[in-house]
């Protein structure tokens, strides 16, 4: 088990370093969005993601005090 777990992490890491030719900026990549319009949808998901995180956190971790 533990074994398995070794070369998951080894083929994952492998994949994710091994693939800059399919990196692209973001600008290049969104064709017509300037940067500013990028880094607000960047700002607004990211809050989004972390409310709804200390949400699901906050009821996880009050579950047993009702």
């Amino acid at each position: 088990m533990n074994n398995f777990f070794y070369n998951f992490v080894f083929i994952v890491t492998c994949i994710s370093f091994s693939s800059p030719v399919f990196a692209r900026c973001a600008v290049c990549y969104t064709q017509g969005l300037s940067g500013a319009s990028i880094a607000v949808i960047v700002i607004v998901s990211t809050a989004i993601l972390l409310f709804l995180g200390n949400m699901l956190l906050g009821k996880f971790l009050n579950r047993d005090k009702v």
